[in-house]
Order: structure tokens, then C-alpha cells, then sequence
């Protein structure tokens, strides 16, 4: 899963008020050059306001499997960071206004002294909370009965 759509908003409206404000105004300039060069101030526009955040959002990729959580994250140096399920201990939810208006949230997975993990701002957040914490409980359940057997 990827971090919320919500991200994508701002430079989709970027993206659509560039090409038609560059459609309304090529040819409507007074000088030759500026004609020239609007659809250049366009292309930089496009590529830094809507085309790299949407590369950013693309970067970041998180795998919840049945026994650990996996953050990748980076085009020419990948990163991954794994967080093994039967070592957290509780998994929270925490929502900022905006979040709660969109349905998304940060997971936070506790580990006491291993450390926590924060998924930011993942899509469905109660449902993955949920899964995360129910995910938990199913290794803390299975690493018993490996010890007890």
C-alpha cells in the first residue's frame, strides 16, 4: 500500500490550472518571446509542482505480511526497513484533523525497548490498525504454543 491519495490533490489541480491557463494565454501574449517562452515555464511548472510529488508518493511502499512489516522507500538507493510482527506488543492509531476527514492515519507499532515503527498516513487506517494488531496477537499466539510445544 501506498501513503494516502490525498497527497496527490494539490499537484493534480496544479497540473490541470498550468495547461489550461497555458492554452488560454499562448498566442495572447504581446511579444513573440514571451509566446515562446510559456510553454518552457509551463513544462518546469508541470515537473516541479505536479510531477515530483508524484514521483515522492510513488517512492514509498509498505508490505504488511502475516509475520513482519515492510518499508521500502528510495529510486537510486533503496531503502527497506522490516519490522517483525511477534516482537510488537500493540499497535495504535493516531489521526490529525485532515486525516480524520480523508480516513487515513499513522499505525504506530510499539515494541518496548525494540523500538516502534510508523506507517504515516496509510489509506483505511482503523482497518489497518486493526489487521496490524490482530497480526500481532496471531505471532504472539504462535511464538507461545512454538514454546510450549
Amino acid at each position: 500500500m501506498r501513503r494516502s491519495g490525498r497527497h496527490l490533490v494539490w499537484p493534480a489541480i496544479v497540473f490541470l490550472v498550468v495547461c489550461f491557463g497555458t492554452g488560454y494565454w499562448w498566442g495572447r501574449l504581446p511579444a513573440p518571446w514571451l509566446n515562446a517562452a510559456l510553454p518552457i515555464v509551463a513544462a518546469v511548472l508541470v515537473v516541479l509542482l505536479s510531477l515530483v510529488p508524484l514521483v515522492l508518493w510513488l517512492n514509498r511502499i509498505t508490505i504488511i505480511t502475516t509475520r513482519r512489516l515492510i518499508v521500502k522507500h528510495g529510486f537510486v538507493v533503496r531503502e527497506r526497513t522490516e519490522f517483525l510482527l511477534g516482537r510488537g506488543s500493540e499497535a495504535t492509531l493516531r489521526r490529525g484533523p485532515l486525516q480524520l476527514l480523508t480516513g487515513s492515519g499513522d499505525v504506530i507499532v510499539h515494541a518496548g525497548a525494540e523500538g516502534t515503527m510508523i506507517l504515516r498516513d496509510v489509506p483505511r487506517a482503523r482497518l489497518v490498525q486493526r489487521a496490524v494488531a490482530d497480526l500481532i496477537d496471531q505471532a504472539a499466539a504462535t511464538q507461545s504454543a512454538r514454546r510450549a510445544g
